[in-house]
């Protein structure tokens, strides 16, 4: 059996209770398992398999406006026009310029970001020491990284098409641009640089020309920072317990969007709570087996789910491939968290 069936079986399984939109169940479905094909790093999309599958309606803790002071990270758009989505500001944290010691060193933010005007955000990230975005910029993908050292940076550079690997090369931080293999047809590009002192950062685009390297180069901001999780915080976690990875993918947004947190202890692997957002969310699951916090949630083999946010879905998944966390461990994490809302309004998160 495959494993787009497991999912599928399990859902079924799950949801025997009550209706199901079967043919968005096979789309998604599919859609997150071309995209483990397509890309060789784990897309946020897919880490939250759990969530997206659960079959239900979520619910949060107190619903919060979050980030809603945060300064406009492009130009200025008419009533009803689409806002793009980004991380929203995070007040009173230095950027990279101000402290490039901090670079990657908390999962929770990012220490950079883009002058009004700048490329459309596909996803961000933030794990074991590398700050990473990958920018829409016409149609071709550039991915940025950046860290603190040069051995934070992982040995072969990030976001490339499935199946490439390029080698980083050390002292090479100096602004110039290699061409590091072919795609297709086409040249990959590879850019090492210092934007400021104490601060590493390399950029890779498939393109017959480097031109968007050198833009994202010159629309990089380093004096502000930003909350990775998007509309997601978390204000409680378990004893001994930290968020050690962010990830948020918003490729398809405003169609959705997809949130990773993951939540580890010194000798065990961790908790991963995901929130996923989508206008296509046919049904929504309204009758839970626990309370968290007052509100309705639902057990599931591999975690819990709170019940009641519109087109979304919010679970903390403990069970197995993942050790060392409890059920009475993801209820803490579900009872403090906070969602911005609406949820297809950047503005707010």
């Amino acid at each position: 059996m495959t494993d787009l069936d497991e999912r599928i079986n399990e859902t079924l399984r799950e949801r025997a209770e009550g209706s199901l939109d079967a043919g968005l169940l096979l789309a998604g479905a599919v859609s997150r398992g071309r995209v483990r094909v397509r890309r060789r790093r784990t897309a946020v999309g897919t880490a939250l398999g759990m969530v997206a599958v659960l079959g239900a309606g979520v619910a949060i803790g107190p619903a919060d406006l979050l980030g809603s002071d945060a300064a406009p990270t492009g130009p200025q758009r008419p009533a009803g026009a689409v806002v793009p989505a980004a991380p929203p500001l995070a007040d009173g944290v230095p950027g990279a310029s101000a402290r490039p010691d901090l670079v990657g060193a908390d999962p929770n933010v990012l220490h950079f970001g883009f002058s009004p005007g700048g490329p459309r955000y596909l996803s961000w990230s933030v794990e074991g020491g590398v700050e990473m975005a990958r920018l829409d910029m016409g149609g071709r993908t550039v991915t940025l990284e950046l860290a603190a050292s040069v051995e934070a940076l992982p040995r072969y550079a990030q976001g490339l098409p499935a199946g490439m690997s390029v080698p980083i090369r050390k002292g090479v931080f100096d602004g110039s641009v290699s061409q590091a293999d072919t795609f297709n047809g086409k040249p990959v590009w590879l850019r090492h640089w210092q934007p400021t002192p104490g601060v590493y950062a390399r950029a890779s685009v498939v393109a017959q020309d480097q031109q968007d390297l050198a833009a994202v180069a010159a629309g990089l901001r380093l004096d502000r920072a930003y909350h990775c999780g998007g509309p997601l915080r978390l204000t409680a976690l378990p004893t001994d317990a930290r968020v050690t990875n962010c990830e948020v993918s918003v490729e398809r947004f405003p169609a959705g969007f997809d949130v990773l947190l993951m939540i580890g202890r010194p000798t065990v692997p961790g908790l991963r709570v995901g929130l996923s957002y989508s206008v296509a969310v046919a049904e929504e699951r309204t009758k839970g087996n626990r309370t968290i916090a007052g509100k309705p949630a639902y057990r599931t083999p591999r975690g819990l789910e709170l019940l009641g946010l519109p087109k979304g879905h919010l679970g903390a998944e403990f069970g197995l491939p993942f050790q060392g966390f409890t059920e009475d461990d993801a209820a803490t994490v579900l009872a403090g968290v906070r969602v911005a809302e609406p949820l297809d309004d950047p503005a707010s998160w």
